[in-house]
């Protein structure tokens, strides 16, 4: 019997280091739902489709579909995202792709894209996946869900410590401000917008541990899933 456990949360609101966490934990394969599109928009940065601040959007659909863009299970059993083969995992997570990807994620033909890649990928196993529609949109019908958030403080801190090794000149301010033009661009698209979906625990993280929140969020689906099981 396969679940389907859904995490939905603002960017930098500790949702993808607690599903890998939930996942590992209930053997589960944790699919990042962000990473697809992270990797779309890496494709079009690296194929030229940003013009005067203006993703190709036509350009860009046409050019996937004479591409492969693939989440493979390395022996571990984690998920990577690769383009044409090639693992990006490492490229997808800079700040070029993270001040473009909620841009590329308004486009509905772009969601269609990334919506199949989801639903495929969960047709054989137990998932935890994370994301901003998850449990609202690509998984409405999921066992277990999930919105994790904190506030703006919390997450730019977060955000800042990620990046500030690999991008020196990154400021504080300019990670908050990165992250409320997420949140806006996110709960305010016309296509999925991020919301609170329907029968999910909201879970605040902001003065407590990852292991505190893991422990709930563990024992709430081990309860769900126990009911359904019996």
């Amino acid at each position: 019997m396969n679940f389907i456990v859904t995490i939905d949360g603002p960017s930098s609101s500790g949702k993808s280091t607690l599903a890998k966490k939930l996942a590992k934990k209930l053997s589960f394969a944790h699919i990042d739902s962000g990473s697809i599109y992270r990797a779309v928009t890496l494709y079009a940065l690296q194929n030229n489709l940003l013009l005067n601040g203006k993703f190709l959007i036509n350009k860009l659909i046409s050019s996937l579909s004479t591409s492969h863009i693939s989440l493979k299970e390395n022996k571990n059993g984690i998920f990577k995202m690769h383009i044409n083969d090639l693992d990006v995992e490492d490229k997808i997570r800079g700040s070029k792709v993270s001040n473009h990807v909620s841009e590329i994620a308004k486009f509905q033909k772009i969601r269609e894209f990334v919506l199949k890649i989801q639903r495929d990928i969960s047709k054989d196993k137990s998932i935890v996946m994370d994301g901003r529609d998850i449990g609202s949109f690509v998984f409405p019908n999921a066992d277990v869900k999930f919105y994790i958030d904190s506030s703006i403080e919390t997450r730019s801190m977060r955000r800042y410590h990620q990046l500030k090794q690999s991008e020196k000149k990154l400021s504080i301010d300019d990670v908050r401000y990165d992250l409320l033009s997420r949140d806006q661009i996110d709960k305010t698209r016309k296509n999925s917008p991020l919301i609170i979906p329907k029968n999910s625990l909201f879970i605040n993280n902001d003065d407590r541990s990852i292991g505190d929140v893991l422990n709930q969020m563990l024992d709430h689906t081990k309860s769900i899933i126990n009911k359904k099981m019996h």
